[in-house]
C-alpha cells in the first residue's frame, strides 16, 4: 500500500522500521495537514508568513463565549484558505479541572474539539482531531 503523506506529529515506525510514520487514508492524512497548520504560528514559515493561525495569542485569555467565538472563527477562517477540500463544521471546547469537566470559563485545561467533513469526489467523510491545552 502507498502512503499519502508524514503522519503528524512526526514519530519513528518501529513496526515497519521506517524513520517516520506515514499516512495510508486520506482521513489520516487531512487530519495531519490540519494539525500542522493549526499549531503553525503565523510568520513562522519562510516566504509564506500568512500560513498558520494565532491561536498562541488566546492562551491567557479568559475562558468565555467571546474568546471562544474568536478562536473558532480563526480556525475556520485559516482552514478555508490552506485546505479549501476540508469543511469545519463544529468547534467545542471543554474546560477541565484536574480531568473532571467543568463549566465555560472554569478549570485549568482546555479541550479543542474540531469536527471536519471532506468531499473526495462523490464521497463525502467525517473526521474528528482534539486538541488539548
Amino acid at each position: 500500500m502507498r502512503s499519502i503523506n508524514i503522519k503528524f506529529p512526526l514519530k519513528d515506525d518501529t513496526v515497519t522500521n521506517s524513520f517516520l510514520k506515514m499516512n495510508m487514508s486520506t482521513k489520516d492524512a487531512l487530519s495531519s495537514n490540519l494539525l500542522f497548520l493549526l499549531l503553525t504560528e503565523k510568520g513562522e514559515r519562510y516566504y509564506h508568513p500568512d500560513f498558520g493561525t494565532n491561536l498562541l495569542k488566546y492562551i491567557f485569555e479568559p475562558n468565555d463565549s467571546l474568546t471562544s467565538a474568536d478562536v473558532e472563527a480563526e480556525i475556520k477562517r485559516t482552514v478555508s484558505l490552506y485546505i479549501p477540500n476540508l469543511t469545519v463544521s463544529r468547534v467545542e471546547f471543554n474546560y477541565f479541572d484536574n480531568d473532571q469537566e467543568v463549566e465555560v470559563g472554569g478549570g485549568n485545561r482546555l479541550n479543542v474539539r474540531i469536527r471536519f467533513t471532506y468531499q473526495e469526489d462523490a464521497f463525502s467523510e467525517e473526521g474528528v482531531l482534539d486538541l488539548d491545552f
